[in-house]
């Protein structure tokens, strides 16, 4: 891997919710050493970001630094703590375990966490300590989660989102500002946040479980293009209620926000990239026709060699590591960002101790970090001057009714901020449905006044 920097973590161990160090891999006494804390979710794999996908990610991306690492009498010690509180991402756990890191260890640098309401509760911390804090997973929601020291690498920034948001309105020609149908529940705050950052400025509604008609009727009232944030579940229980009350022919274009992918991977019963299906059976009564009109965003998949070697890896290491199956599906992308963003990080600090700075230059070592530009598994790797990196993202669409199969129609290249469009929607009435039909949500048209007289 020619062009990293000649550094290397040395193991890190998967320890229990109490953080304790790992070995130094050096033999001989380091002249610098680099401690990193990480904080993660350590067994529920519902995350993108859990400690049994993350952690083969990172040691990949360590092992490759070995003999720079020898060779240049640097070593980097690490300690774990995990995120997680009755097998949920919980905040209190979050700055709880980062104040535990701090006193026992003393990071120079923390790594995670992955969910948008424990990193808001950390970041605070990181800043007044002056660490780096490098994460990726649910997006952030404000300046207290994106803070002067974190770096946020990705998959779904709303800065991102809301460019790819504003392409996709623009080239349907819909000028009317979108709907959204958002989950109350708690592990989708990342997802619902992206409305204070004004990626969906149009109207919006709470969905709350047997009351989903309220959300039904919301949508009948006030739009035509729908995005839907929240559970599988739920979307299909909204396409269920939209099949009856006759909205699935084609008039409205539902779009499913679904960062990691989980609805296209293979789970129980339910086949890859078929998000019509249950995990319970495959037969839902009916939606893979409504499923005609739902469109799909998920973060980008690379399909470089490259990405494929490192995607095998980190599965063959999560079942050989830690026991736990993993298919290939999207939610690497989200290990491949954290290894990507520990490069880049390496690769500043290296710049930084060449200089003749240390390791707590922070402020020095964030700048090196965003005038660099490195190659990682998953693309190309280039933080913003908001310590933001500008990601990619993919619109699925069902290419046959007969497979019910959805494929990538289009990718959106973040860093051009452009769409390149790879294949047709097959709308269900052989074009886009307008966003405003005349004298249908609105009355002002001289022609609906000639219809009312």
């Amino acid at each position: 891997m020619a062009g990293l920097p000649l550094l290397l973590l040395g193991a890190l161990l998967a320890a229990p919710s109490t953080a304790r160090p790992a070995a130094s891999n050096a033999s001989a006494a380091p002249s610098v050493v680099v401690r990193v804390g990480v904080l993660l979710p350590e067994r529920n794999l519902h995350y993108p970001w859990a400690w049994p996908r993350v952690a083969p990610a990172l040691r990949l991306a360590l092992e490759a630094l070995e003999p720079q690492l020898r060779h240049a009498g640097l070593a980097v010690r690490t300690a774990f703590a995990s995120t997680e509180a009755n097998g949920t991402c919980d905040s209190r756990e979050a700055w709880f375990r980062a104040t535990d890191l701090k006193l026992s260890h003393d990071p120079d640098v923390l790594l995670g966490p992955g969910c948008a309401h424990a990193r808001s509760e950390v970041a605070p911390f990181a800043r007044y300590w002056q660490l780096p804090l490098l994460s990726a997973g649910g997006a952030y929601r404000s300046s207290r989660d994106i803070s002067s020291t974190t770096v946020f690498a990705g998959p779904a920034g709303p800065a991102d989102l809301r460019a790819f948001d504003g392409q996709l309105l623009r080239h349907f020609n819909w000028t009317s500002p979108p709907l959204a149908v958002l989950s109350p529940e708690v592990d989708w705050q990342s997802s619902t946040a992206l409305l204070s950052s004004g990626v969906f400025p149009g109207r919006h509604v709470r969905y709350y479980e047997k009351r989903g008609d309220e959300a039904v009727r919301f949508i009948q009232a006030n739009g035509r293009v729908v995005y839907i944030l929240g559970p599988l579940e739920m979307l299909q229980e909204i396409m269920h209620l939209a099949q009856a009350q006759k909205m699935t022919n084609g008039d409205y274009v539902f779009i499913y926000v679904d960062i990691s992918g989980a609805s296209l991977r293979a789970e129980g019963h339910r086949e890859a990239a078929k998000p019509w299906q249950s995990k319970e059976s495959q037969d839902t009564g009916g939606l893979r026709e409504a499923f005609q009109t739902v469109l799909v965003v998920t973060s980008h998949e690379p399909q470089t060699p490259e990405y494929r070697r490192f995607q095998n890896e980190v599965i063959l290491r999560a079942q050989r590591d830690f026991g736990v199956a993993l298919n290939d599906s999207l939610g690497t992308v989200m290990a491949g960002c954290f290894h990507d963003v520990l490069l880049l990080y390496l690769r500043a600090l290296n710049e930084t101790l060449r200089e003749g700075g240390t390791k707590r230059d922070t402020s020095h070592i964030l700048e090196k970090m965003r005038g660099l530009k490195i190659q990682g598994v998953t693309g190309t790797v280039s933080i913003n001057s908001n310590n933001v990196r500008e990601m990619d993202f993919d619109l699925w669409a069902m290419k046959d009714v007969e497979s019910g199969e959805y494929q990538v129609v289009a990718h959106y290249v973040g860093p051009e901020k452009q769409i390149k469009w790879l294949g047709p929607i097959h709308w269900k009435k052989g074009a886009p449905p307008l966003d405003d039909p005349p004298c249908v949500l609105t009355m002002d048209g001289p022609s609906c006044g000639k219809d009312r007289g």
